[in-house]
């Protein structure tokens, strides 16, 4: 004989799978009713950025770009712009190109760069021999042979500042030469040309007599860059010193 269940069981049981039923319901996620992509808003410009610089047609940006933004951003956008306006086309002055160095003027220029000696004019051998027109007597003073008188006189009223100056004290003859020499040589490469030449009086040799005043005024009276020389004032030498004009090398860097 069969037990049949209560019929307060049997409705509790179907209650029961019911309110599971809709507890499942409700904790499923509920898919998004399909319907058109809303459109991305654009990112406003930075207030404190710098602005895009303005074209030089008519409108400033582009009526695609400005109509795509917010109204408050749009308004912003044209209230800031308001006192720009397009540039006026000028004619460009294009300055001219500068011509291609030579292969000698870029020999020049790397020597120079790397400190190796340029093939500035050789300064002829002076001779000790040589005695000029105007005798040893007067070798307080010299201006070269085509030079007009203007050159000895600027130089006589200091017109012309010493830029450079060598000293010779303690050197013998074949030194003395040697770095006179050379002095003259970088004064020229460098476009010096006022110079004074410390020679001394010479009265503290050996036999009393001024070997290296005579023998450094006979070589500047040899040497054809040397315009113009004259004996030095008492207050830049006096007669241990003379000061001299060089010519004009012209300028081969370029």
């Amino acid at each position: 004989m069969k037990t049949s269940k209560p019929k307060t069981v049997g409705r509790s049981l179907a209650d029961l799978k019911k309110l599971q039923h809709r507890v499942r319901q409700d904790l499923s996620p509920v898919p998004a009713p399909a319907g058109p992509q809303a459109r991305k808003r654009p990112r406003p410009p930075d207030p404190g950025g710098k602005l895009p610089t303005p074209a030089t047609n008519k409108t400033s940006i582009p009526e695609e770009a400005v109509s795509s933004l917010d109204p408050s951003d749009r308004a912003w956008l044209r209230h800031s712009l308001r006192d720009v306006a397009p540039l006026k086309k000028q004619a460009q002055n294009l300055a001219p190109s500068r011509p291609a160095a030579s292969a000698e003027q870029l020999e020049l220029r790397r020597r120079h760069a790397i400190g190796a000696p340029i093939n500035t004019p050789a300064l002829p051998q002076a001779s000790d021999q040589y005695v000029s027109v105007q005798g040893e007597a007067n070798d307080a003073q010299h201006l070269r042979p085509g030079c007009g008188p203007d050159v000895l006189r600027d130089l006589e009223r200091n017109r012309w500042p010493i830029e450079s100056s060598l000293d010779l004290h303690g050197a013998d003859l074949e030194q003395a030469r040697e770095r006179l020499d050379n002095f003259l040589r970088s004064c020229l490469e460098h476009g010096v040309r006022c110079v004074r030449i410390v020679h001394g009086t010479g009265y503290g040799s050996r036999n009393g007599e001024p070997v290296l005043r005579h023998a450094v005024r006979r070589w500047l009276t040899q040497l054809p860059s040397v315009l113009a020389f004259m004996e030095c004032a008492p207050n830049e030498g006096g007669q241990g010193a003379v000061k001299l004009v060089l010519q004009s090398i012209p300028d081969t860097s370029v």
